[in-house]
């Protein structure tokens, strides 16, 4: 039996070895309800089956990516953390200088922001640090509310976006009536309602995230998600999924698909045939056409960017034959890098499709817009424009 058992045990050796960077103790990493670990127990599984196959294909050269997560994923984090905190930053920045943008939608656009703000600089570099480091470091408090602020910060996201989606359906629908509701003021109260929804909503991440001992290599602590049993944990993934992901999306597929329907209908009814009322109505639904584009590019990307890791948590929690495997470690990290980068591309989108954002973006940057923008005094006199007819057009409409 000896020769039998020798290269078995000189294949955990080398299978020990090459998992020394693999592991950085896989039972932690990503340990917040967004990413919870799907690499529980990761070396036992991959031990087990490369030594019941006696392969070690692809192991030992370096090319996997589990051989520079420890480096790559936090540098590429490091970057979407730059990047986002300069643009969002810039976003409420230019928002609250200029009065002029201080519209309901603008409102919206910086709640957005301020999520994306918290979420970078309260959520990102724990996480990223989850990758060099072989255990949790930060204590049990932090563990519990790095957690829960990654919660409350998606469903802020989630929520604020439905509710631009539902004004921009107002408006669109009703665009008189929406002179008189759709105020920075309501976009406030909404928002705080938004904030405190999102808090409490989240409050069993903050009860169910805690500390746990474990060893690899030495004694470690690891923040984990611990429910009372696995029908609970299934019932808080599913719930996830249909509050944070589903149920936004179908909404805002609704809301934009009445949209649709009044497309190419003029705003509001011209009173009489002169071309100058063609061309302000013209106008008015250009300029209300474009913010719209512009919220329907923020919703797609947040449905893209999220969307690969909600269907994945789903998969992994509810699908009998998931394994552990590296295939569905490489997913899982591209998933989540994809999830943290629509922090950073919003206020990109802001700068290439809103002009007076791209106008204060260029005074900040100039390097960064090298076409030129429409003079301001001429958005000016349109955007006044619009006011005076839309206000023109509502009061004949009360007279009669």
């Amino acid at each position: 039996m000896a020769p039998l058992q020798e290269p078995v045990e000189v294949l955990r050796l080398k299978f020990n070895r090459s998992l020394q960077k693999l592991d950085r103790s896989r039972e932690y990493r990503s340990k917040t309800r967004m990413f919870p670990s799907d690499m529980e127990n990761t070396s036992e599984h991959l031990l087990n089956d490369s030594v019941g196959n006696l392969s070690l294909e692809g192991v030992e050269n370096g090319d996997h990516p589990f051989l520079t997560d420890a480096w790559l994923v936090p540098l590429l984090f490091s970057l979407i953390m730059l990047v986002g905190l300069i643009g969002n930053s810039l976003v409420i920045y230019v928002i609250s200088k200029h009065r002029q943008m201080r519209t309901a939608t603008n409102f919206y656009i910086a709640n957005l922001a301020a999520t994306d703000i918290i979420f970078l600089v309260c959520c990102v570099p724990f996480t990223a640090s989850l990758y060099p480091l072989p255990s949790w470091v930060f204590g049990d408090f932090m563990c519990k509310f790095v957690a829960f602020l990654q919660q409350v910060t998606v469903q802020a996201t989630c929520i604020t976006l439905t509710a631009m989606s539902g004004d921009r359906c107002y408006v669109t629908v009703y665009p008189l009536r929406s002179l008189r509701h759709r105020t920075p003021r309501v976009a406030l109260i909404v928002s705080v309602c938004i904030w405190i929804g999102s808090f409490i909503l989240s409050i069993p991440m903050f009860l169910y995230q805690r500390l746990e001992d474990g060893y690899w290599y030495g004694p470690r602590q690891y923040c984990v998600e611990r429910f009372p049993s696995r029908a609970h944990e299934r019932a808080f993934i599913l719930y996830q999924f249909i509050a944070v992901y589903l149920l936004p999306v179908l909404t805002i597929s609704f809301c934009y698909s009445v949209m649709l329907k009044k497309v190419g209908q003029p705003t509001v009814e011209p009173v009489d045939n002169t071309h100058q009322v063609h061309l302000l109505s013209e106008r008015t639904i250009s300029i209300r056409s474009r913010i719209s584009r512009m919220v329907v590019v923020i919703v797609v990307l947040f449905t893209v960017c999220w969307g690969p890791i909600q269907i994945f948590i789903l998969f992994q929690s509810f699908y009998p034959g998931y394994k552990v495997n590296y295939t569905t470690y490489k997913i899982k990290t591209w998933a989540n890098c994809m999830s943290y980068a629509n922090s950073a591309i919003n206020p990109i989108v802001y700068g290439f499709m809103g002009a007076s954002f791209r106008k204060s973006f260029r005074k900040t940057f100039p390097f960064l817009f090298k076409h030129a923008v429409r003079d301001s005094s001429v958005a000016s006199r349109t955007a006044n424009a619009e006011i005076k007819f839309v206000a023109t057009e509502e009061s004949h409409t009360e007279r009669k």
